[in-house]
């Protein structure tokens, strides 16, 4: 059975730096989802350490434990770094 990230079931606003972050407006409702792909560009923007999915092979922060692209589950073992 596949496992569905509870993250897109979330919801938080968004305060000074998460408006920064996202581009949204304070106050704001962003999913967890929206936050967490904010954050990952954020990570590649600034060329912070990554890892490639197993699946797709796009390049996710080390942290990440879905893909951004395809959405599967990813090992937490990094296998590029940068």
């Amino acid at each position: 059975m596949a496992r569905v990230s509870l993250l897109t079931q979330k919801w938080i606003f968004a305060d000074d730096t998460l408006s920064l972050l996202t581009g949204k407006p304070k106050g704001e409702l962003l999913s967890y989802t929206e936050l967490t792909k904010s954050m990952h560009q954020y990570i590649r923007a600034n060329g912070l350490r990554l890892k490639a999915c197993q699946n797709c092979k796009s390049q996710i922060p080390m942290y990440a434990t879905f893909c951004d692209k395809c959405g599967k589950d990813v090992e937490t073992t990094p296998i590029v770094a940068r």
